[in-house]
């Protein structure tokens, strides 16, 4: 081992050799030569704290065999070096924990999730969020965007045969509650629940039976109600209560409602709708149905997965009574006004943030709209409910002063 002094700084020095074989020499300096460390920092380019440092690496781990090794004029091998001296190589700083960090089993879930549900990587980080699992806010939409592009995970889209997506409305000029769809849902589907959950809503009879489901198409703001059976008069009758609620709230602009061609509207008829658009003229409100086209609907329809992936799955299990039913589903009508959508003109934003910032200042009186079971709210339901004026689906009835 040489003693002359060493023309390259510490830096260069232990990127040319191992940092063990650089730290051997300066304590080589230090014991044998009797060098200052103002001396050696000097001559190696470093700060005087960097060789005090490797002095007190030496002193703790001090010994004959050391003390030997470090002033003996003998030529010692590498490895001779790297046995009696590994305790100066450096340390890893990779912290021990890391309370943010993801483990195998947060790997895992993501992984498991998209399988699931096909969901992007947003979609994951909210409903990681909606399930409990992101109590320390370390699933980052960051971390689940690496995990799936890692196991190659695209989400799988449904495209035209021309590749097109074409929007049902023009987002950008349309106004908030300008456009809603209206549309029902029966909530027992074998397709979408648990056989536990199914059979409940089935065949207890303590439960509603039907979603009545209200969206707009530029806030995605829901409005919703549930019923024992189906009837226009519900159609009618919740449809004149949310119009209500909105011009309550100060909503000025003309509302056009779209709906399907089931009885529990107008069944396709001509005379029907028209009947129905006299009784919300008042409003300035106009209905009409999609003439058929399904696809029309996609908003509303696809709103009805979300109920059944967030809603009656999830919280189905802790639903035992009406009382039970009544404060959950009001619970999932804040819920859903509060979570963020990826939909188009939403980018991440809830309804309610997306009303606020469209400037309306009473967003979450809007949004925080109470739950309704038809057959208790509309008490004066058996004044109409009679075979004097018991509906055919197929033509007109009349609202007898609704």
């Amino acid at each position: 081992m040489q003693n002359s002094a060493i023309p390259m700084s510490y830096k260069e020095s232990h990127k040319a050799e191992e940092i063990i074989l650089t730290k051997f020499k300066i304590a080589r300096m230090i014991y044998k030569e009797k060098i200052e460390s103002k001396e050696i920092a000097r001559r190696f380019s470093c700060h005087r704290n960097t060789i005090c440092k490797i002095k007190k690496e030496i002193n703790n781990h001090l010994n004959d065999n050391i003390m030997e090794l470090l002033t003996t004029d003998k030529h010692l091998t590498y490895q001779e070096i790297k046995d009696s001296f590994n305790f100066l190589d450096n340390r890893s700083k990779v912290p021990h924990s890391n309370s943010r960090s993801l483990g195998i089993w947060d790997y895992l879930t993501v992984v498991e999730i998209f399988l699931e549900t096909n969901y992007s990587y947003q979609c994951i980080h909210h409903l990681l969020q909606e399930r409990g699992y992101d109590t320390k806010n370390k699933f980052t939409i960051g971390k689940i965007r690496k995990i799936l592009r890692e196991n190659s995970f695209l989400k799988k889209h449904v495209r035209t045969v021309n590749g097109e997506r074409r929007a049902l409305y023009n987002y950008d000029e349309i106004g908030s509650f300008e456009y809603l769809q209206y549309d029902t849902k029966h909530i027992a589907d074998q397709h979408a629940l648990p056989k536990e959950i199914y059979d409940k809503f089935k065949r207890s009879g303590i439960f509603p039976r039907y979603q009545w489901t209200i969206i707009d198409a530029k806030t995605k703001t829901r409005f919703l109600a549930w019923s024992y059976e189906l009837s226009s008069i519900f159609g009618f009758l919740f449809l004149k209560y949310v119009i209500s609620w909105l011009r309550s709230h100060g909503v000025q602009t003309d509302i056009h409602v779209q709906f399907d061609r089931g009885g529990e509207f107008c069944s396709g008829s001509v005379l029907k709708t028209k009947e129905w658009n006299t009784g919300l003229k008042e409003f300035n409100t106009f209905v009409y149905d999609t003439g058929g086209a399904k696809w029309k609907q996609n908003i509303v329809e696809r709103s009805h997965r979300i109920d059944d992936e967030w809603f009656y799955c999830p919280r189905g299990i802790y639903v035992n009574t009406k009382n039970d039913f009544i404060l959950e589903a009001q619970q999932w009508i804040i819920n859903y006004n509060n979570r963020s959508h990826y939909g188009i003109g939403m980018k991440g934003l809830s309804p309610k943030k997306k009303l606020y910032k469209l400037g309306y200042f009473n967003a979450e009186q809007i949004c925080n709209f109470p739950c309704l079971i038809l057959e208790d709210f509309f008490t004066t339901l058996q004044n109409y409910l009679n075979p004097s004026c018991a509906q055919n689906v197929l033509t007109l009835y009349r609202f007898y002063g609704i």
